[in-house]
């Protein structure tokens, strides 16, 4: 499993989540996406991040290659293209 930082230019807010929560989930789940949690940035509305969850990074590889993800990015608003940082998790601590 890893974890991907998603900084991620968008046109709208609503849009962006409304395709994200919906066409977006869709394409999520059928490449390996085990979540994603989305957050707003103080003072620029023109950006979120997004935290994702997945199987592996060969399968989100396959899921920025499929070419109705792209299309669904477009539909979304999704200004350009996203900034993606791989992480490794080091531990999980209690809060």
């Amino acid at each position: 499993m890893i974890h991907i930082w998603a900084t991620v230019e968008i046109g709208d807010l609503e849009k962006f989540v409304g395709v994200f929560a919906t066409a977006g989930a869709r394409a999520r789940r059928q490449h390996g996406s085990r979540s994603s949690r989305v957050f707003a940035v103080p003072g620029d509305p023109s950006q979120v991040r997004v935290l994702f969850e997945w199987d592996s990074r060969e399968a989100f590889e396959g899921f920025l290659n499929d070419p109705e993800v792209r299309a669904t990015m477009q539909s979304s608003g999704t200004v350009g293209r996203p900034d993606f940082l791989f992480l490794d998790a080091l531990a999980d601590l209690p809060g």
